[in-house]
């Protein structure tokens, strides 16, 4: 198996459990903050990983981030870019509604995809740019092993924030 393929396919494994975990979750339980104030809320949980794997897919490929392209920002009712989250303010953010959320995701996803299946071997091997200044230079590989741990760890996050939220257990 690929690399690629390896990394897709643990992305699809992940896939099943957020769309299971977020199936008929209304607008309050995406914003429940269950361990208090300052916790992070389904809804930004679901939108981060997202934005997460967006924004590092596209400096691996270069090109807009499916956010900027495709107009998600207004669709999620921000105007120009989204603020930056703290414990302070993350309870703000208004995930809307699972159907937006995964809608963002899947497009996200599809274009990871698409990305992921023009890389080579060689690739993998390849330095980016620092993402700021004061941060080191990060190789593909790497960059695609932080996708993978930010997405499987927010998503098993979800899936426990919904068994607390609905009494059901993991699935």
């Amino acid at each position: 198996m690929e690399v690629k393929d390896y990394f897709k396919a643990t992305l699809t494994r992940a896939e099943n459990t957020l769309l299971r975990a977020l199936d008929g979750l209304s607008p309050d339980d995406l914003r429940k903050q269950p361990a208090g104030p300052g916790s992070n809320p389904i809804g930004w949980l679901a939108w981060h990983l997202s934005r997460v794997q967006d924004g590092w897919m596209t400096r691996i490929a270069g090109g807009k981030q499916e956010w900027e392209e495709h107009g998600w920002a207004a669709k999620f009712g921000f105007n120009g870019d989204p603020p930056q989250y703290t414990p302070d303010n993350v309870h703000t953010f208004d995930g809307m509604n699972a159907e937006l959320l995964l809608g963002y995701y899947k497009a996200v996803r599809a274009r990871t995809d698409a990305r992921l299946d023009a890389l080579t071997s060689a690739d993998y091997d390849r330095e980016l740019p620092p993402p700021a200044p004061g941060r080191p230079a990060m190789t593909v590989g790497a960059v695609l092993a932080l996708i993978m741990g930010d997405n499987l760890q927010h998503i098993g996050q979800i899936a426990y924030l919904r068994g607390l939220i609905k009494g059901q257990g993991w699935y």
